[in-house]
């Protein structure tokens, strides 16, 4: 669930980076360290952190003049360059070296020489913090396309891998690595840990984003945004006004970011699940079609949420087409939410609002995405059109004519059950047997 929830929000928010490759040799690469210099006769350290998790770690330097660049371990020994797994790339004007598999920790960079340089790391791994945008007027404008004004209040975005955070803080940080502020910031929505909302005092010189914190594992973790902001003096008239996202800013909806965002570390609030437990879901014909899944989770915080679960099969190869996943078909809730004009709506709104401490108890029918239902009719219908496509029918149509019994995995989003630990039903279920319920009861295809 983990490594399909990162590559799914990779894939959706990283795409207008690919449009920043002038600015960095990898536009997705995730920066633990930016930071500008002069190099006089003295030889400097530069710290890296390393968190748990990071699969890939390189190093990079840019200078010009004499550069000499030494790689000092967590264990305080140098780096030994001629190990089979490092690579070395040297330039007249710029040296890399990288490896897998680095041991979590405080790196250093070891910078000698003369000149002007500027020393970067960067990191592959399942935490990642990208995507800041800016928020202004009628656009949302990523941070290659807009050029803030000096001295303003704007509202920000930023998405992180929600999974593997236990706090965050965003800051300012100008050329050379120094922190210019701390930015106000808030999680955006309670069920949705991968999502912040930043209100930032634009400074008078150019600045980078900074977002740092710890991880699930209790270790340090920093990122660095490496495009490096430039503020103007004035509006810039290429700024365009048109509403692509169809949001408006207001100084209404900032006086309302600055009252609820803090500066410095916040923690990503998750609500806890208490109590869960599986059953067939039954027909009214008593016929299995799904599972019924009842859960009790415990709000941290008064608050809008969206509990959300997802239930995938335990063993997915290569026939999965996703038929035999599960979504919400109907649901309850005791006791009723604030503001849930009836029930079901806590699933398709944010209108509901929770009590901090109090029990509640989640009754949610999940049904296969092989059907759809007409809620006028109340009748089901077969989405086979939606699996007939060559090579894809013939796993769809093996899919539902098996009769092997999977548990299924499952999370809900904005709980500790959210993805980072392993959830399984209590019970094994025969998605094939599903199929055969809703011929038996005369279900036909969707029009």
């Amino acid at each position: 669930m983990k490594f399909i929830f990162s590559i799914l929000l990779l894939y959706f928010f990283l795409i207008p980076a690919a449009m920043q490759v002038s600015a960095q040799d990898d536009p997705n690469a995730q920066f633990v360290l930016v930071k500008a210099g002069n190099l006089s006769a003295q030889p400097i350290d530069i710290e890296v952190p390393v968190e748990s998790g990071v699969l890939r770690l390189q190093f990079s330097v840019q200078f010009s003049g004499r550069l000499n660049l030494q790689i000092i371990t967590p264990l305080g020994a140098p780096l030994n360059l001629d190990e089979p797994h490092i690579s070395v790339t040297k330039g007249s004007d710029k040296q890399t070296i990288f490896f897998w598999d680095p041991r979590p920790g405080t790196w250093k960079m070891r910078l000698s020489g003369e000149g002007a340089f500027t020393a970067s790391a960067n990191v592959q791994g399942d935490l990642y913090i990208c995507c800041a945008q800016f928020f202004y007027r009628n656009g949302i404008y990523t941070l290659d396309r807009f050029q803030p004004v000096r001295g303003s209040r704007l509202q920000a975005q930023a998405f992180a891998s929600g999974f593997n955070l236990d706090t965050i803080e965003f800051l300012l940080v100008d050329e050379q690595g120094r922190e210019l502020s701390k930015v106000k910031a808030r999680q955006s929505d309670f069920s949705n840990p991968s999502s912040f909302t930043l209100l930032v005092e634009i400074p008078e010189v150019p600045f980078r984003f900074l977002a740092r914190g710890r991880d699930s594992n209790g270790k340090v973790y920093n990122r660095v945004f490496y495009w490096l902001n430039r503020p103007l003096a004035n509006e810039s008239p290429s700024v365009q006004t048109e509403n692509p996202a169809n949001v408006i800013i207001n100084a209404q909806t900032l006086q309302e970011l600055s009252n609820t965002a803090v500066p410095g570390e916040i923690k990503v609030i998750r609500s806890k699940v208490i109590g869960w437990a599986d059953e067939e879901l039954l027909s009214e014909k008593g016929n299995p079609i799904g599972i019924r899944l009842k859960i009790t989770i415990r709000f941290p915080v008064d608050g809008n949420y969206t509990p959300y679960p997802q239930l995938y099969p335990e063993r997915i190869t290569s026939i999965y087409t996703g038929a035999m996943s599960l979504r919400v078909h109907k649901s309850s809730v005791e006791p009723m939410p604030d503001g849930a004009g009836n029930q079901g709506q806590f699933f398709i709104s944010g209108r509901a609002s929770y009590k901090a401490g109090a029990d509640y108890k989640f009754v949610i029918d999940m049904v296969p995405n092989l059907v759809g239902y007409n809620d006028q009719k109340k009748s089901f219908c077969l989405q086979t059109r939606a699996y007939s496509q060559p090579g894809l029918k013939e796993k769809y149509e093996r899919e539902i004519s098996g009769a092997q019994a999977y548990r299924f995995r499952f999370s809900i989003t904005g709980t500790d059950l959210d993805g980072r630990f392993p959830s399984l039903t209590e019970k094994a279920y025969v998605p094939g047997a599903w199929y055969r319920s809703f011929v038996k009861e005369g279900v036909t295809d969707c029009p």
